[in-house]
């Protein structure tokens, strides 16, 4: 009688979760249905990027983001979104956004439905792995953070649906005793981390961070063998470990293989991903310049008037931090750089040669350059205001006029990076990056919401828009998913066994590898790392459910 009476309770318990389940789950896809209906938001360029192309795929029948004819095929996205587009256009409408957006709030509550497995997984204890399910569920439907791409062309809600539902086989995979059942699970891995690579090649970091843990997981698991059969048994983990690694890195690359060969048909060149910065074959990428950038950014609101604004609009020196110069020579020379860049059709009137000198350099080089000392000495006094004044009027081109970064401007900046890096290793390699990484991740991760901004200075905030609300709130959920991720981590840490540190490492190498790779970029944009939500959701079920059993624990005993 008492174990009937325990079934039915079980049975009660299993059918109310999954009563609580569907519930959140309604939630979560009418949450991002209303985002996707009264936020939508087509102003990102890369969103009329891949509106392009799926049209052009469409009606053209050609990979192209041409506008008009002859449509000229092109690499510089890859084909997950632009053929997911394309797809959605085929059904709805060509054009129809809103259905995109429909479609993405339902793949978006899959990744909801994911995280809640993935907590389910990553739980050690038996009894509360449904209720971390349902907390992690929970924190996942209301993320503001993640949400918001719903209603944007963009490849985030593909990309974190792809990154937690490989996550979630590597973690079944990885508790598999062995078997077919595991390499199914394997090659599934593979094919699901190489068609995320297809919507973002940065998703390339996510399956690195599974291999890690592959080899971490066989080689590291501890033994109860004897010690005269260890060295046999370390001999069979590499070999099961070198098999389960193959059978991830073919189902992954087997995936890439139909668009290298159309690359390698079309532009005849070997590129399996985009290219870095999303150049054609034979354009110039100003790359000096990128690297002059990188020795001084370290936040995201200069990317839009450095980076996005060049070869389209005039740049200034105002535009530019005061960190981006280490002395006024510096800025002086810059400000010569940039009035050729702003006047293209000028004569120019500097060489890559002339922009710094050196021992070796001729006299009238050492001429022009004791010139230039001289004119820094006699305007010492103000020259701030007068470098000022001359960015506002010298050397700005009319709106009209065109603006060109030229090899040769580019070669000079490239110059001045080199200089920075020699006398500044340290703020280059160490110091810049942590700050980047800083700036993604604590930032308000307001993106495309209409109150979208910078918390600090709080002197700058919009109160007509109401940032002294909104930005405040997001920066404490910001905070508030951080520590639960980083409690779900500690918990699963002093949990002991090796499957939960496993877990932990998987989650960490799933945030932290994206991060630090973005952190060595000259676009520290805060949408890179929106991918790490859905695991601190994860950790965070954890936390939550573990904190409410030791505050229970604590009221008992009072």
């Amino acid at each position: 009688m008492a174990k009937k009476r325990n079934r039915e309770q079980r049975k009660r318990t299993k059918q109310n979760s999954l009563i609580v389940y569907l519930v959140l789950l309604v939630l979560a896809f009418s949450f991002r249905v209303a985002v996707a209906r009264f936020l939508p938001n087509d102003a990102p360029d890369d969103g009329k990027v891949y509106a392009q192309i799926a049209r052009n795929v469409l009606e053209q029948h050609v990979y192209s983001n041409e506008a008009e004819a002859p449509y000229a095929p092109t690499l510089i996205r890859l084909p997950g979104y632009p053929l997911l587009v394309a797809g959605v256009y085929a059904i709805f409408g060509h054009g129809d956004n809103q259905a995109v957006r429909v479609v993405q709030a339902l793949i978006d509550t899959g990744t909801c439905g994911l995280i809640a497995l993935l907590a389910f997984l990553w739980e050690p204890d038996e009894r509360r792995k449904r209720p971390t399910a349902i907390a992690a569920l929970a924190l996942a439907a209301v993320c503001p953070f993640t949400t918001i791409y719903v209603a944007t062309i963009l490849t985030e809600i593909p990309t974190m649906f792809l990154a937690t539902a490989m996550c979630v086989t590597a973690t079944l995979a990885l508790k598999a005793p062995g078997g077919r059942r595991t390499l199914w699970l394997w090659l599934a891995t593979g094919a699901i981390a190489g068609l995320a690579v297809l919507f973002r090649p940065d998703s390339g970091l996510f399956a690195c961070a599974i291999g890690i843990t592959l080899v971490v997981a066989t080689l590291a698991r501890p033994s109860g063998l004897q010690l005269a059969r260890k060295r046999d048994e370390k001999l069979y983990r590499l070999a099961h470990t070198s098999y389960h690694g193959a059978v991830f890195s073919l189902a992954f690359c087997l995936v890439l293989v139909p668009w290298a060969i159309r690359n390698y048909r079309v532009f005849h060149l070997f590129q399996p991903l985009a290219p870095a910065h999303a150049e054609m074959p034979g354009e110039f990428v100003p790359r000096g310049y990128l690297r002059w950038v990188r020795t001084w950014i370290d936040e995201g609101r200069y990317v839009g008037p450095a980076l996005w604004s060049l070869d389209t609009t005039a740049i200034k020196l105002t535009d530019y931090p005061e960190r981006a110069f280490d002395s006024a020579e510096e800025k002086q020379r810059v400000g010569k750089l940039l009035e050729q860049y702003n006047n293209p059709n000028q004569e120019p009137q500097l060489f890559v040669d002339q922009v710094q000198p050196t021992p070796e350099a001729s006299p009238d080089e050492a001429a022009d350059t004791k010139n230039d000392e001289d004119d820094n000495e006699a305007d010492s006094d103000d020259q701030e205001d007068d470098s000022q004044a001359d960015d506002g009027d010298s050397g700005t081109p009319d709106s009209d006029q065109a603006v060109e970064m030229t090899p040769q401007i580019d070669a000079g900046f490239a110059q001045l990076a080199q200089e920075r890096i020699a006398h500044h290793p340290l703020r280059y390699y160490v110091l810049l990056p942590l700050k980047r990484a800083h700036a993604l991740w604590f930032n308000t991760h307001s993106d495309y919401y209409p109150f979208e901004g910078e918390l600090l200075p709080i002197d700058d905030l919009d109160y007509a828009g109401g940032q002294q609300y909104w930005l405040p709130l997001f920066a404490f959920l910001v905070l508030a998913y951080s520590v639960l991720g980083i409690g779900g981590g500690w918990f699963l840490w002093e949990a002991g066994n090796f499957s939960s540190r496993l877990w932990l490492l998987l989650a960490a190498l799933m945030v932290f590898l994206r991060i630090g790779f973005f952190a060595t970029l000259e676009n520290p944009e805060p949408r890179y790392v929106v991918e790490a939500f859905p695991f601190l959701s994860a950790l965070g079920g954890i936390a939550v459910v573990r904190i409410k059993y030791l505050l229970e624990d604590r009221l008992r005993k009072r």
